[in-house]
């Protein structure tokens, strides 16, 4: 059968506490690398900074990815089948300063548009993939750990909840909750920056689409930035890498970004970026990816 000789680009099971086989839906989600909500973020990555007590961050987001998933035959490497070829997705993220190192955040997605072949013509489901579908929800917290907030070197702990809300039948949503903390550090220099990102995402569902042995389970995630900012212009440019480690060898996507951010008034920033993924095959590594966010913090 085709489906026994398929690569879904997963690696070894890993050890969730739940597992589900499915034959009919993905029930998990393409997108790998998530916008954070809050200020100090570059594209996917973020530094440790946090708002002010009562201070408000808004972002925006749209990004159109290429290819996030291609499947091809075992024997001879061969295309079989694009179950998302093109996706148009939507992202709002909200978060509020609770006190001088608390912050709380919640980010809401949506697929505007996608197509693909989803599982057609490898012997799983017939069914066509929807073009709009509801992305999971995501509750974020994220601590300062640095006692003085002007200080050259920010260090601090980001911690994630991913709820079910999304659409699992279409590459859109996770079938259990997922939790996340990762460890932030970052340092500040005249008109630069950078920040690293490294953590840990636990699925409480572990997901196997077309063999046990490669399956969706936890991850170990990274990433590292750095943002130039002009000094007479109010302009900037931002280079960023993201790396996904699956459990035990599974899915471990890679992505590199470029990016210009304009500094509109003294509390917008709009960002135009381009990304390309770095391990082809790979859930959630494009072939390429175009995104815009737009920024605004305020009371």
């Amino acid at each position: 059968m085709l489906a026994s000789c398929l690569v879904l680009w997963l690696f070894a099971p890993g050890r969730a506490h739940a597992q589900v086989s499915s034959i009919d839906k993905p029930a998990f989600g393409i997108e790998r690398f998530w916008l954070e909500p809050g200020p100090g973020g570059f594209l996917a990555g973020t530094d440790a900074r946090v708002l002010e007590p009562s201070s408000m961050h808004v972002a925006a987001m749209a990004t159109l990815m290429n290819r996030p998933i291609v499947l091809t035959q075992l024997v001879g490497g061969e295309e079989a089948s694009v179950p998302v070829r093109i996706r148009l997705g939507y992202e709002v993220a909200v978060a509020r300063g609770i006190s001088q190192r608390l912050q709380l955040g919640v980010a809401l997605p949506i697929v505007a548009a996608q197509d693909g072949d989803r599982l057609q013509g490898i012997g799983l489901s017939e069914e066509s993939l929807d073009p709009v579908a509801l992305g999971d929800t995501r509750l974020h917290a994220k601590l300062s750990l640095q006692e003085e907030p002007s200080a050259r070197l920010g260090y601090g702990l980001s911690l994630g909840l991913r709820l079910p809300t999304g659409n699992e039948n279409h590459f859109a949503g996770e079938a259990g909750l997922v939790v996340s903390w990762s460890l932030l550090a970052d340092y500040q220099g005249e008109g630069w920056r950078v920040a690293a990102k490294a953590g840990l995402r636990l699925r409480t569902t572990e997901v196997i689409l077309l063999s046990p042995a490669r399956a969706h389970a936890n991850e170990l995630v990274g990433t590292f930035a750095g943002e130039y900012r002009h000094p007479r212009y109010p302009l900037g440019a931002i280079l960023e890498y993201s790396k996904v480690r699956g459990d035990d060898g599974g899915p471990s996507p890679g992505e590199a970004r470029v990016g210009l951010a304009a500094y509109l008034l003294d509390r917008a920033t709009l960002k135009i970026a381009t990304a390309r993924g770095t391990s082809p095959g790979e859930v959630g590594s494009p072939a390429w990816r175009v995104m815009t966010i737009f920024e605004y913090s305020g009371r």
